[in-house]
């Protein structure tokens, strides 16, 4: 689902419920990782510069990354479903902080080799 938010701060506001909690909790990692990073809008979605893309899809929350870091990981997420380049969360206990963190982690160490 494809929002028209003009600002991250209207993306947010209209997502709800469940999906809210999701989407908070894999962007506080995000920031946590990269706190100088710039949160904008792009492909309709949160954009995070260098780093990933996160979007509150109809019946999930949906992170991009770089398509050979989420191979090297995707073990760590059991129960996740997961495409080339993302990773679609349903529920917010499959979203693990920690796992997360070390996952973007390495998307930038990736990004600035």
């Amino acid at each position: 689902m494809k929002r028209d938010a003009r600002s991250p701060q209207a993306y947010r506001k209209d997502v709800t419920g469940e999906q809210s909690e999701m989407l908070e909790t894999i962007r506080n990692a995000i920031l946590s990782v990269a706190p100088d990073t710039e949160e904008i809008i792009e492909y309709g979605m949160l954009g995070y510069p260098g780093l990933a893309n996160l979007a509150a899809q109809k019946h999930f929350v949906a992170l991009y990354v770089l398509p050979a870091v989420l191979a090297e990981h995707l073990g760590q997420f059991p129960g996740v479903n997961c495409g080339k380049s993302c990773m679609r969360f349903r529920r917010p206990d499959q979203i693990d902080s920690d796992r997360l963190r070390d996952l973007l982690r390495d998307v930038l160490s990736a990004r600035s080799e």
